[in-house]
């Protein structure tokens, strides 16, 4: 290999590296519209419960990465700087608002018909030739005395390949993409009926 081709390989190699670093996504607006309406008021609360972020290994704003040229990583996080249980509870708020149904974070400590817990215990994208999205969450509806009316479970795994020549924005939107798929199967008709 010449001087030259090894120069363009190690400044393709840098600037790879260089798309990799400071990477966000905005999960605010992941949760699809629920089509909910009806007089009842809930209150929703996201809960990370990813292993991960338990044990201190990422921050709870940490949604996963995107490996530089030598297969590095480097993090990706909320753009709102937020932690991603707190976008997701905005998400899920908005989407309820929609329909025009009263939505508040559990935090406000209203007294509500209804409680929407979702629960994720994983949620992170991997990219680099290819972007893989992990996604594990269950999501539980409560009325006022804590009886449990409707539950659901998702786990899955999506992978988007031939991605080498997408610069890191593309590939995560195709991630975002992939977890508002899986978002809308989380919160299935039989969560949204007992939500009405």
């Amino acid at each position: 290999m010449s001087v030259k081709s090894l120069c363009v390989a190690f400044g393709l190699t840098l600037a790879l590296a260089a798309c990799a670093v400071g990477n966000t996504v905005d999960y605010r607006d992941v949760v699809p519209p629920l089509g909910v309406s009806g007089g009842k008021s809930v209150a929703v609360e996201a809960v990370d419960q990813r292993p991960y972020v338990l044990a201190g290994d990422n921050t709870p704003q940490w949604v996963g990465m995107v490996r530089g040229g030598f297969g590095n990583p480097f993090g990706v996080h909320t753009v709102s700087g937020a932690p991603l249980s707190a976008d997701l509870t905005t998400s899920i708020i908005d989407s309820l608002k929609q329909g025009g149904v009263e939505a508040v974070p559990a935090t406000a400590r209203m007294a509500t018909d209804r409680t929407l817990l979702v629960t994720v215990k994983d949620w992170k994208s991997d990219s680099m030739f290819t972007t893989s999205a992990h996604f594990n969450a269950e999501a539980e509806v409560r009325d006022q005395s804590g009886a449990v009316l409707a539950r659901n479970a998702v786990t899955d795994k999506q992978v988007n390949d031939n991605e080498s020549m997408n610069l890191p924005s593309t590939k995560l939107e195709g991630a975002k993409a992939a977890f508002r798929q899986f978002m809308d199967r989380l919160l299935d008709a039989r969560i949204r009926d007992a939500l009405r």
